[in-house]
């Protein structure tokens, strides 16, 4: 009977000791000598700076010390043994098993309790050195704050520590309380917590800008719904400023968001928040183009490539612009694009040039292909023109496409697409000029020709214009070496001739001494020598050309304007190149009607050369050598 009793009492003294837990903080022991109560309250003052980063989630409890205890509970039933069956006695009522007493951590419905003497313990108790609260029925607190006080899932309340609670982060000073309405300063970083302990994060706090994990930004930027801010490194947001970051001008309203897809006086904002800078804007709330330039404000009165930005930076189109500083109309295109060439608005025709001023009084257009055709009203080809050459505009009468045009005494039609439109005040136009003894024709700043004797209805300094080299306002010219007969010869002798490369100073021609030969050419094909040797001193640089030199062609006989070196004829030597060239001038343009040199309108300068003044170069050679041998032409 007494050893049945020890057994028994064996038995419930194993069922009341508790498993230790595998993490110190959260460790439940039975030890009583190890638990002391909380009587004082826990040390208010709490430290700012704290050194300790908010953990992803606090540490789970081990909750293998709790399932044994568990386990050890249920062996707490009396244990009756059981006698002989041939020993019917029963047990007396006065040495029946106790009912064991509850000491240490049980769990009891899920919530556990702290057992001492059979009590659940209230209040504060710290057990392995280790601060839990349980509430009035016993129950431990656990993942709460109570009285300021954070605890863990363990139960184990917090010190120097982050703990998350319900999804909200707080801090726990060395005290256990929770950090309440002001800075706190953990692992060099400054927090924000608010009245009710929680931790601060995508906000603003008194212009301190706190990022998504609750630090203060610095030198930063911060998204908060949907807006940007930007924190220095004092941590405070920008407002009403502009401010260079990384090298982008970025501008903040007066709230500290930051500025986009919005204008800041001349300056805009683009989506990203950078200002733009050297580029096109399109503000769709002005449904117009704007160019911001290099330090980011709009242009404004003036031209970016072929494009206008009127006051206020508003992109010109479909609308007529006057610019003062060219003292010109422009016309400007849908796109916003200045018109060049003609241009129909509203229903009528205007003409700009390639830099797009309006020509009011349309006079000239200048040749843009290597070579371009002039034609008759029908269609047929009159003749045609080199690369450059200025043309007059006749706008009485046009032929479709074609414009109605004069050059070098020729009237026709050439294809717009072959013409671009000339400014007086800007291009150099062909016209004569006097110096009281000659008649100049001044075809480019650098080059003109003599072409006539000066006369008294000649006025020195003026410039006189015409359309074929003969009729001007006030007098009329007869240059008859330009007109001349080509057929008729020349005054002039063999050893003439020869002189004029001396008296001319031209060295190395290889036309030097080929008197005879020209005029053995006049003789054999009834072509005048002097013009013969004029002819070939305009083709041929007096005879030094690479083409005169390679080929023995001194005439330009097939050398066309698209490749003159390659398709020019090749003559076996410099006689041939004389006599030959006179024979196909004879056979190809004199017999032909063609018998004098002309202009663009008659004789051979129709078809023999695009220059529209060729014939009138020759004429001038022909007039000079002529003044220099005495005359005699």
């Amino acid at each position: 009977m007494k050893r049945t009793l020890l057994v028994s009492t064996a038995v419930l003294a194993l069922a009341i000791v508790p498993t230790t837990s595998v993490f110190a903080e959260d460790s439940k022991t039975t030890d009583q000598s190890q638990t002391t109560n909380k009587s004082q309250s826990v040390d208010k003052n709490q430290s700012k700076d704290k050194n300790q980063i908010p953990a992803s989630e606090e540490k789970k409890v081990v909750e293998n010390t709790k399932n044994e205890a568990e386990k050890t509970e249920k062996k707490k039933e009396p244990v009756v043994v059981k006698e002989n069956n041939s020993k019917k006695e029963a047990i007396p009522n006065k040495e029946k098993v106790e009912e064991a007493h509850k000491n240490g951590w049980q769990k009891e419905h899920g919530k556990w309790l702290f057992y001492e003497n059979n009590q659940p313990i209230k209040n504060w108790k710290k057990i392995a050195s280790v601060w839990y609260f349980f509430d009035q029925n016993g129950i431990m607190a656990s993942n709460t704050i109570v009285n300021d006080y954070a605890f863990r899932t363990s139960g184990a309340m917090v010190e120097n520590s982050w703990v998350k609670i319900a999804d909200k982060w707080y801090y726990a000073t060395d005290s256990g309380k929770i950090v309440r309405n002001r800075w706190e300063k953990i692992s060099n970083v400054w927090y924000y917590f608010k009245q009710d302990g929680v931790m601060a994060s995508n906000v603003l706090v008194n212009d301190y800008l706190l990022n998504s994990s609750g630090a203060m930004a610095q030198n930063a930027w911060v998204k908060i719904t949907d807006k940007w801010y930007y924190a220095t490194d004092s941590g405070k947001i920008l407002r009403n400023k502009w401010e260079k970051i990384k090298g982008t001008w970025y501008y903040f309203n007066s709230d500290g968001v930051m500025a986009s897809n919005q204008w800041k006086d001349a300056y805009y904002l683009k989506n990203s928040g950078a200002m733009a800078e050297k580029e096109w804007i399109f503000d769709k709330s002005y449904n117009s183009w704007f160019y911001l330039k290099s330090g980011g404000a709009y242009a404004s009165r003036e031209w970016i490539g072929a494009y206008y930005l009127k006051s206020g930076g508003y992109m010109a189109k479909n609308e007529w612009i006057f610019d003062p500083n060219y003292n010109a109309w422009y016309y400007l295109k849908e796109d916003g694009s200045y018109v060049t060439g003609s241009f129909n608005i509203k229903n009528k025709e205007y003409f700009f040039q390639s830099n797009g001023k309006w020509i009011q009084s349309l006079k000239y257009f200048k040749v843009k292909p290597i070579t371009a055709y002039i034609y008759s009203e029908s269609g047929d080809i009159l003749s045609y023109v080199n690369q450059g050459s200025i043309v007059t505009y006749d706008g009485s009468k046009s032929k479709g496409s074609r414009l109605a045009v004069s050059i070098s005494g020729l009237s026709g039609y050439m294809n717009q697409s072959d013409l671009a439109l000339v400014d007086e005040g800007s291009e150099f136009i062909p016209h004569y000029t006097t110096d009281g003894r000659f008649l100049y024709h001044e075809l480019s700043p650098y080059t003109s020709i003599r072409v006539a004797p000066h006369t008294s209805a000649m006025k020195i300094g003026k410039k006189y214009y015409s359309k074929d080299g003969e009729h001007f306002d006030g007098f009329t010219i007869k240059n008859r070496f330009l007109f001349k007969n080509l057929t008729e010869p020349t005054n002039y002798s063999a050893d003439e001739l020869n002189r004029v490369y001396s008296m001319m100073n031209i060295r190395n021609s290889r036309l030097a001494g080929k008197g005879a030969i020209f005029k053995e050419a006049e003789k054999r094909y009834g072509v005048n020598a002097l013009y013969l040797m004029a002819h070939s001193a305009l083709e041929s640089a007096w005879g030094r050309s690479q083409i005169a030199n390679d080929k023995n062609n001194f005439f330009g006989i097939a050398a066309y304007d698209t490749s003159p070196y390659d398709s020019a004829k090749k003559f076996d030597d410099v006689d041939k190149g004389i006599l030959g060239a006179a024979k196909w001038i004879r056979e190809n343009y004199i017999d032909r009607g063609r018998d004098h040199l002309g202009n663009k309108a008659t004789g051979m300068n129709v078809r023999y050369a695009s220059d529209p003044y060729w014939g009138e170069k020759i004429a001038s050679i022909m007039m000079n050598i002529n003044s220099r041998l005495g005359g005699k032409d």
